[in-house]
């Protein structure tokens, strides 16, 4: 089945996302002191040990914090140590030195860790969303659902029903949550007269969630985002022969906004009742007899998290 173009669309949103996100990182200066013979490959085992780590970003100014890096030799021994600012240091006895790169990876994972400029960042020079992703990323705890949901959709000739399921999880503090959730839908029974079933509707999404209140019991909240969704409808060309079943699939990313109720937030669980709208953001199957319908979708239901 090919996947329509509008699915790049998708892709750079996604981009731009990780992008803006990672604009929140400490900005990072080196410092790499070792012996003459040794001082090139010790700076390039730190600067590539150092690209594992997007919490940080190396720059050679105007920098938050400050990492030293040292390998030196006393009394035939040899002596790694790794510092962030004014931190008590991680320093290893290097006996092999084919090691090196271990060592180096380890101590650098420690001090970065702990660098209290990055645990304890300035946020106010940041954008609102940039605020929100930090804020769940340190901050945020992470949580499961559950769902039960009617599905409704378009079916050209009626309106389909599809009962089905969905499991998500979610990361979120104060007022913000993000979360991604798969879902499952169908419609046991057989197409009758010039009625369309919908057999199966799935698909995976991720967004966004702002919960208009962060600490009571009860809150309403508001969510959007974007997904993958695959339909499959079932119908009748002749109404009055059930041998001419005919089928329609429908893939390609999607649009959904969603809203609802959380309550009994108190308690290590919390339930969600909520409306979500799909809108598809591609064409209809070219290949069916079944009609070229536009079927967006809602789902009506009940959640569980935990």
């Amino acid at each position: 089945m090919k996947i329509p173009r509008s699915t790049a669309w998708l892709a750079g949103l996604v981009i731009i996302w990780l992008t803006t996100s990672s604009a929140a990182t400490t900005r990072l200066c080196v410092t790499v002191a070792a012996g003459e013979d040794d001082l090139a490959s010790l700076n390039k085992l730190v600067l590539d040990e150092l690209a594992h780590h997007p919490t940080h970003e190396i720059v050679e100014s105007d920098c938050q914090s400050q990492l030293t890096v040292e390998l030196f030799e006393l009394r035939g021994l040899v002596h790694l140590t790794v510092r962030v600012n004014q931190e008590v240091p991680v320093r290893h006895n290097i006996e092999d030195m084919e090691g090196l790169a271990d060592e180096i990876s380890d101590a650098i994972g420690q001090v970065l860790a702990h660098d209290p400029v990055y645990l304890a960042d300035d946020i106010t020079h940041y954008s609102a969303l940039q605020r929100a992703v930090h804020s769940i990323l340190k901050r945020g705890n992470n949580y499961w659902r559950l769902e039960l949901f009617q599905g409704i959709a378009n079916g050209g000739n009626n309106v389909a029903f599809a009962p089905g399921g969905a499991i998500s999880i979610t990361r979120g503090a104060d007022h913000w949550q993000v979360y991604t959730r798969i879902y499952f839908s169908g419609w046991p029974a057989n197409a009758v007269n010039d009625d369309r079933v919908l057999r199966i509707n799935t698909g995976a999404d991720v967004g966004l969630t702002y919960e208009f209140s962060a600490r009571s019991n009860i809150t309403f909240y508001a969510s959007s985002g974007l997904g993958l969704q695959y339909l499959r409808f079932e119908g009748r060309l002749n109404p009055a022969d059930p041998s001419s079943l005919e089928t329609r699939n429908d893939f390609g990313p999607t649009f959904h906004l969603r809203a609802g109720v959380r309550f009994l937030r108190f308690y290590d669980f919390d339930c969600d009742l909520f409306v979500a709208g799909y809108i598809p953001m591609f064409p209809a199957d070219v290949d069916t007899n079944l009609g070229k319908f536009y079927p967006p979708s809602v789902q009506i239901g009940l959640g569980v998290g935990f």
